[in-house]
């Protein structure tokens, strides 16, 4: 199993662990790895599986490579990722690009002004299309009596986690009983057998177990958006409220369906992108990539046109990440002592709060065109980066990946990444922290949680899994 260091059949338990070779991408059997973070591998191409030729001109530069890593931290930690970024850098393509490595489907859909909430989440229509598009041909240009369009004003109130929201009707998502009472209106005979519920594509790809890019998500109306504040809640899901409160799932349980976005900066040169709500924005890992470097620009030209250029692995080697994930069932605590964790917490917290303040000061972020904040969905996240790519023995540069990804991750500009960085890392001054769980113990134990599991499917013979009981007892 990957990841599991098996012991020596004659000697120690656990061999030594070899030096790593620094590799920007490797391409395993069951795993993608993209500068040393691991994503998981489909055994073989799904139909929406993009195909290799569209990949022909894709350059492995310093950009495209930080930007791939930073999707697939995104996988790895099971967040949506929102990318926004200059027009033409590569945003959808790099994570078709990560898509086609890992043999997974994506699916993407392009948003618009003329984009419904039915297009996203589905819609009741009559087995006939005829008379499907004649009523939804009405209820779009409003071309409805009284009694139809009072339906289309209503709202209606769902309970999103612990905060509850409304969802305009006119957004086009109706009950069965809602439509069958608008066609009765505009006089257009439907029996009650012959509606259905038409999926959108959202629940249409989580049940493909698809990763789905939003296009463009800021050229739509806003409000067909809050549908789905559900599921880009940690954990979180879709929950179809207008056909019998039916979740999507998965048809295949080894495939995870997953969220991403993509926006061009409102306002200036790009027309008709609006700047999104910045409550909506913090349920994304929001990345701001920025534009294209004239280094990299003159890179891509020289390596299509044949020049032998390639990427200097000193320039990127320490982006690159050999985490040894804590346990779920360990806190930071048990791992690396009150003491420190307390302190620790107390001064990122603090940090958290101070770039917020400088936010609110017009400090830092004044000129992005999107507006953002820092909330405790960020405290959680930087919490959750650090348990899942935390390196032993360096616990400093966790810290540091962690302030560059999550926090400084949403800056556009340097000047504000360079304010912000000199606050964090002056407030966040932490001792390199010893662990209380010596490694080799660790080690051990996940090994014969795994044995006693059985997800190993091997047979160690007996008298090697006492040696195992003994060096742990």
């Amino acid at each position: 199993m990957p990841g599991i260091e098996k012991p020596s059949k004659f000697e120690a338990p656990f061999e030594e662990k070899k030096e790593k070779r620094l590799i920007p991408i490797e391409v395993k059997k069951d795993k993608v790895v993209v500068m040393g973070i691991e994503i998981p591998r489909n055994p073989e191409p799904g139909p929406r599986t993009p195909k290799a030729e569209k990949f022909r001109n894709f350059v492995d530069d310093e950009f495209s490579l930080d930007l791939l890593q930073k999707i697939a931290k995104g996988i790895s930690l099971g967040i949506p990722t929102l990318l926004e970024g200059e027009q033409g850098i590569g945003k959808s393509y790099t994570i078709e690009y990560l898509a086609f490595l890992a043999n997974q489907d994506v699916y993407r859909m392009s948003l618009n002004g003329q984009t419904d909430t039915t297009d996203l989440i589905g819609k009741w229509v009559p087995r006939s299309k005829s008379l499907a598009d004649l009523i939804w041909a009405k209820i779009k240009k409003g071309d409805l009596t009284p009694e139809s369009k009072a339906i289309l004003e209503k709202k209606k109130k769902i309970e999103v986690g612990e905060e509850e929201i409304e969802i305009p009707a006119k957004s086009g998502l109706l009950t069965k009983e809602e439509m069958m009472q608008i066609a009765l209106n505009e006089g257009i005979e439907v029996s009650e057998s012959e509606w259905f519920w038409q999926d959108g594509e959202i629940p249409r790809q989580i049940e493909n177990g698809a990763w789905t890019v939003l296009d463009e998500v800021n050229t739509c109306d806003s409000q067909i958006l809050v549908r789905l504040n559900a599921l880009l809640e940690e954990g979180g899901e879709l929950v179809i409220y207008e056909n019998t409160d039916r979740i999507p799932k998965p048809k295949d349980p080894n495939k995870r369906s997953l969220l991403f976005a993509t926006v061009n900066p409102p306002g200036g040169r790009f027309r008709g992108r609006i700047p999104l709500s910045a409550e909506w924005i913090s349920r994304w890992n929001y990345q701001n990539i920025g534009k294209l470097p004239l280094e990299v620009a003159i890179f891509r030209a020289q390596k299509r046109n044949g020049c032998k250029v390639e990427v200097d692995i000193e320039k990127i080697k320490e982006k690159f990440v050999f985490a040894e994930p804590i346990e779920e069932e360990l806190t930071l605590a048990d791992v690396f002592g009150e003491s420190w964790v307390s302190d620790f917490c107390e001064k990122y917290i603090t940090a958290f709060y101070k770039i917020q303040e400088m936010i609110e000061k017009g400090e830092i972020a004044s000129h992005q065109e999107q507006k953002f904040d820092y909330d405790q969905r960020d405290w959680i996240r930087f919490e959750k980066y650090i348990r899942t790519f935390y390196e032993f023995g360096k616990m400093k540069k966790t810290i540091e990946d962690a302030v560059e990804y999550i926090i400084l991750g949403k800056l556009k500009y340097e000047q504000d990444r360079e304010k912000v960085k000199d606050v964090i890392l002056g407030l966040i001054k932490v001792s390199e922290p010893k662990e209380q769980i010596p490694k080799e113990r660790k080690k051990q134990e996940r090994y014969l949680k795994e044995l006693k599991a059985g997800i190993l499917g091997e047979e160690i013979p007996e008298h090697h899994k006492k040696v195992i009981f003994e060096k742990i007892t």
